[in-house]
């Protein structure tokens, strides 16, 4: 299974179906979060307007951006330095499947003298919803950014004593470690980082894409690729995509217009390419099921390291937008609030950022890269871990600077908006 799939492989109908349910576990995952957020130190509930007019989070705080620091309030106070780490037991894991190597698992475990268990979840939104709901207890979870006011305000995570992970400092690049959705890194470090993108096979696409005036408009001129052309099945990423099109950078929109520009603007792929929408694009692509596709580019490191052969993987192909043009992400871990063990949990943390487990974990299994000073982009080309080919797969800290578009946190309104988009785009009305 791919490191960050959410769903594995079936008919449209069946993300038809789903994409209902993602529906109701929004509107859940809302309710429980908004009913928390009113207990929080900072106000909460849905999303207000400030004073200068900007729409404000779910902590009365304004939706953080690049551009917009946010410093999320500490609703307790973090665990005391030098304490000693809970042995025995189970330590759990609350993540996507298969998106951290069982042998660095296994090695914490034996480290500390605890049985690691993984909890997977299909999704973040049913991940946040079962947190939420006490169904779920777990030591540590990934999380992504736009989801961490949310998660704050429910008190579904702790807050970080960062004196036990020292690795955040000595190892991460210094905009990470300070990022601008949690300034300070009161709740979270930084797990992978990747880039949205296209993803194809050159020995079957014929378009010189890099060279287009607008990349993404490949998509739409993908006819003699019918039956071969996919979608990432996210919310965001297939909206975002749409947008970028039109040349609108806007990815965090809540206009209804432009949402419904892009949802008819997807829905016209149907019929110019039989668009299909799915995750397994990191092994469809070198295997020649899919010739285009939308992707991240750790599906194009994975898909050179692990999948396809020697043939194959030399038509593989990878292109993002510069800074500030794209989409780039990056997923984060926090400590689970009812963990049982948080100082053992805060030494996982660190342990996740340590250069040689972290090269290990990108490199032997998951493919998404770790945001790390010694993992240089340009050495991972002379060493040939990746070919200079994919280049273009590798991201640098400038790809995750002040300048950079990401797709971050939407009121509730918003969130309902870009789903019901997205429902009406998958069911193909």
């Amino acid at each position: 299974m791919h490191p960050k799939e959410r769903r594995s492989a079936s008919t449209r109908r069946d993300f038809l179906l789903r994409s209902g349910g993602a529906a109701v576990a929004l509107s859940g995952a809302s309710g429980l979060l908004a009913a928390c957020s009113n207990s929080t130190t900072s106000g909460g509930g849905s999303a207000s307007t400030g004073a200068n007019g900007k729409e404000l989070g779910p902590l009365g705080l304004p939706l953080a951006r690049p551009s917009v620091p946010v410093t999320l309030p500490r609703y307790e106070h973090p665990i005391e330095s030098g304490l000693k780490p809970e042995t025995g037991g189970d330590f759990v894991i609350y993540n996507y499947p298969d998106y951290i190597d069982p042998a660095v698992i296994k090695e914490f475990g034996k480290r500390y003298g605890v049985t690691v268990k993984v909890t997977p979840f299909d999704d973040i939104t049913t991940g946040i919803t079962k947190l939420a709901s006490g169904t779920i207890s777990a030591d540590v979870t990934e999380m992504t950014p736009d989801n961490m006011a949310r998660v704050v305000a429910a008190k579904l995570i702790k807050p970080l004593n960062l004196d036990y992970i020292p690795n955040l400092q000595k190892n991460v690049w210094p905009h990470i470690a300070d990022p601008f959705y949690d300034r300070g890194s009161r709740y979270s470090i930084p797990y992978t980082c990747y880039t949205t993108g296209i993803y194809w096979r050159a020995d079957h696409v014929t378009q010189d894409i890099p060279s287009m005036s607008n990349p993404f408009d490949i998509f739409w001129e993908s006819q003699a690729y019918k039956g071969r052309t996919t979608l990432i099945s996210e919310v965001r990423e297939t909206i975002a995509l749409a947008l970028l099109h039109r040349g609108d950078t806007d990815i965090n929109t809540e206009d209804p217009a432009k949402i419904n520009r892009a949802v008819k603007d997807l829905q016209e792929l149907y019929n110019i390419c039989n668009i299909k929408v799915g995750d397994l694009q990191y092994t469809q692509v070198p295997e020649g099921k899919t010739w285009l596709s939308q992707g991240w580019s750790g599906d194009a490191v994975t898909g050179y390291l692990f999948y396809g052969s020697k043939q194959t993987k030399k038509s593989l192909r990878y292109w993002h937008a510069p800074p500030g043009k794209g989409p780039v992400q990056n997923d984060c871990w926090c400590i689970c609030k009812g963990t049982k063990k948080p100082v053992l949990a805060h030494l996982f943390l660190n342990f996740m950022l340590d250069n040689g487990i972290a090269y290990k974990n990108f490199t032997e299994f998951n493919g998404y890269q770790p945001p790390l000073n010694e993992i240089q982009p340009d050495a991972l080309i002379k060493k040939g871990i990746i070919p200079e080919i994919l280049s273009t797969a590798v991201v640098g800290p400038d790809d995750l600077g002040p300048t950079s578009l990401q797709e971050m946190t939407l009121t509730e309104q918003g969130q309902v908006l870009w789903q019901n988009g997205y429902s009406t785009f998958i069911s193909g009305a």
